[in-house]
């Protein structure tokens, strides 16, 4: 966001940037998984990252070659350096390391095994591949990652181009809803990390539902209920077959500040008059706290 695509502080819109600072962060995430241990044996350490399930555009080897490195650079290229020490197969050829730059030790310091891992469900992406064309440049900002139609794929690296469908119906905040994409991701991380604990660390689905003058206030928000029961459930039957994830964390408990969105999205499970500040909890708010107290989807 910052680095790549140049939609946060510092604004910058330069992919070497982000390989760069990706880089940094990799190594400072392990270091800091070190330093919490070494102040407390008893610490259990994860990381949570932005996750979006991928599939490929047709059932090509291209596509899915594609998809699996969009999988690699925008879901576990963090948590791969963690577990093993080495950036996942994220890219055409080998990874630019001189670009990253990457030193020789460096594979030692990034390996931090966790304890758990905690990723963020929202909707998922359809990917096609770009390997074979000319790179022309570009890149541009879709709200949750770097996507581009043009020439050659989003970055000379990567060499795919990432969409989000609309085969489902879209969530006020412009997201496809698609509720298997919970059930896909988590099983396959599962799969792919010999069943680590999860924590479904943020989920959630922005539409603006306000009170309503003729039931007194009270707010109806029947489609964000129908998102997380159907969210939930998936989760549910990902757990049935041998997922352990020991926590659901909904996005979010108060409608906020939404990042470069400011005021315009509404996640929150209780309602925000940003003009005085009152709360009111909406519907799903009332239906989620029965939902958290019996454990059961159907209340």
């Amino acid at each position: 966001m910052g680095y790549a695509a140049g939609a946060f502080p510092p604004c910058r819109n330069n992919f070497s940037d982000f390989l760069k600072a990706a880089h940094t962060l990799a190594l400072a995430q392990a270091e800091a998984h070190r330093a919490v241990k070494a102040a407390s044996s008893q610490a259990t350490v994860g990381s949570a990252y932005e996750m979006a399930p991928a599939y490929p555009k047709t059932d090509s080897d291209d596509d899915r070659a594609a998809a699996a490195r969009y999988h690699a650079m925008n879901n576990v290229f963090f948590l791969e350096t963690a577990m093993h020490g080495r950036y996942p197969k994220a890219f055409v050829g080998e990874p630019p390391y001189e670009l990253m730059g990457f030193k020789a030790g460096d594979e030692k310091l990034l390996r931090a095994p966790l304890d758990w891992v905690g990723f963020h469900y929202y909707t998922r992406r359809i990917v096609s591949d770009a390997s074979k064309e000319q790179f022309l440049g570009g890149g541009k900002f879709s709200g949750t990652e770097i996507e581009s139609n043009a020439p050659g794929g989003r970055d000379p690296y990567t060499r795919f181009r990432a969409a989000m469908p609309t085969e489902g119906p879209l969530t006020d905040a412009g997201l496809e809803v698609w509720p298997r994409g919970m059930y896909d991701l988590v099983t396959q991380i599962s799969r792919e990390y010999n069943h680590p604990i999860i924590e479904i660390t943020e989920s959630g689905c922005g539409y603006l539902d306000g009170p309503d003058e003729e039931q007194k206030g009270r707010i109806p928000d029947g489609r964000r209920i129908q998102w997380y029961r159907e969210v939930l459930a998936e989760l549910a039957r990902a757990i049935a077959d041998g997922a352990r994830v020991r926590a659901f964390h909904a996005w979010t408990l108060l409608d906020n500040f939404q990042w470069a969105e400011g005021y315009t999205e509404r996640y929150g499970l209780i309602y925000t008059d940003f003009r005085n500040q009152k709360r009111t909890i909406k519907d799903s708010g009332l239906w989620y706290a029965r939902v958290a107290a019996s454990n059961r989807l159907n209340v």
